[in-house]
């Protein structure tokens, strides 16, 4: 079989590796049933078609906060051409979509993934989560190790980031408490004895540690119960703040997006230290000038503005500075925002000739329909019928 020639001009090298991306992928994903299908697209890919007990490993770096789509697709990138460099002899590196770097190697050489994966995460200065799956006697039969290889990222969660798992290795998880209620109670007899931070965060570990005392439990439950506790805390301690239900679906929101059960404790005793602040008489004038000049950053910087940003900006976390918002304005940062930028947009509509997704950009929505969407939904008018409606079309 005629194998592919080194040296390629740089654009089919592009195209080369596209489609050594999506044979793997289909590989990985069982959409190559057959061995010997699978072994003959290996060799006209250039790749090496023989393994002995193939198996998945998949790579996933934890990028900086604040990094967004762009900068983590390079860093994938850049990482998996390194990868392909570091890697075993014989093996395949692809890239599953998932902003993960997926390894097709031969069992044998399993024991060296923990100097790969270390290599790796010098190079980048990130820590490198790698999950393995359990080695398949049929390479048809690949898709079951990179199945497992996902499962076992998934207890990152748990470890941390920066662990090579194998799935052989995960433990069962058991089922939650069924008297969470009376731990929350008593998490909220410690926050209101409290008299400093230290006291709240021992007092979350003490929370988490005995929800965890038979042993790991599923991680969706794990956010379903920080979710409930953080609501029920605002509802319990806070009952005449007024909060819309968008209110609590903006901290769920923001509860799903932590990776690990270290991230959750600090958010939730940060939200914990907030509600406590909060409740203190004596710092309310503080909290007032707080959003005061808050929404004087929002209102200068609308375009760019975000809560963090704004956080940032009055030396606060976003999570306390999205409490004191509600407590304070009795709206969410988000529609607070939100209600500046539809203003200046309907400003420039009447005053400019600019077009819409012109007035989009400029008041920060990236995505033109996402701000008319917005915009209907605040107005009443698209962006179209509310400037023909001032005789601007």
């Amino acid at each position: 079989m005629t194998m592919l020639p080194e040296g390629l001009p740089y654009e089919e090298d592009v195209i080369l590796t596209w489609m050594r991306d999506r044979f793997l992928q289909d590989l990985a994903l069982g959409r190559k049933p057959k061995s010997a299908n699978a072994k003959d697209g290996l060799s006209r890919l250039g790749l090496n078609p023989y393994f002995t007990y193939p198996a998945i490993a998949l790579f996933e770096p934890c990028p900086p906060q604040g990094d967004d789509e762009e900068e983590k697709a390079q860093r994938i990138e850049r990482m998996r051409d390194d990868l392909q460099q570091r890697a075993f002899r014989g093996s395949a590196v692809f890239m599953d979509g998932r902003h993960r770097i997926g390894l097709l190697f031969s069992w044998a050489s399993a024991d060296q993934l923990e100097a790969v994966q270390s290599l790796v995460a010098e190079r980048f200065g990130v820590p490198v989560s790698v999950g393995v799956g359990a080695p398949c006697a049929l390479l048809g039969d690949v898709h079951q190790s990179y199945r497992q290889a996902s499962r076992a990222l998934q207890d990152t969660f748990y470890r941390g980031t920066g662990n090579v798992i194998r799935h052989g290795e995960l433990p069962r998880y058991a089922a939650p408490r069924d008297d969470t209620p009376e731990l929350e109670q008593a998490l909220l007899e410690s926050l209101k004895a409290a008299d400093a931070d230290a006291d709240i965060e021992a007092a979350v570990d003490a929370y988490y540690d005995a929800l965890l005392a038979e042993g790991p439990i599923e991680i969706r439950a794990m956010y379903e119960l920080t979710a409930r506790l953080l609501v029920g805390t605002e509802r319990k301690l806070l009952p005449n703040a007024n909060y819309e239900s968008a209110c609590n679906r903006c901290e769920i929101l923001s509860v799903v997006k932590l990776r690990t059960l270290r991230e959750i404790k600090a958010y939730v005793a940060s939200f914990l230290s907030g509600v406590r602040s909060a409740l203190l008489p004596e710092r309310k004038e503080s909290h007032r000038s707080i959003i005061k000049k808050t929404i004087q950053h929002m209102e200068q910087d609308y375009r760019g503005a975000s809560l963090q940003r704004m956080a940032q900006k009055v030396y606060m976390t976003p999570t306390y500075l999205s409490l004191l918002f509600k407590l304070n304005t009795g709206t969410t940062f988000i529609e607070h925002l939100t209600q500046i930028r539809i203003e200046k947009a309907k400003s420039l509509l009447v005053g400019t000739h600019y077009k819409n997704y012109e007035v989009a950009e400029l008041v920060g929505y990236h995505d033109p329909r996402y701000f008319s969407q917005i915009f209907k939904r605040k107005v009443g008018l698209s962006p179209t019928e509310y400037r023909e409606s001032a005789g601007m079309a």
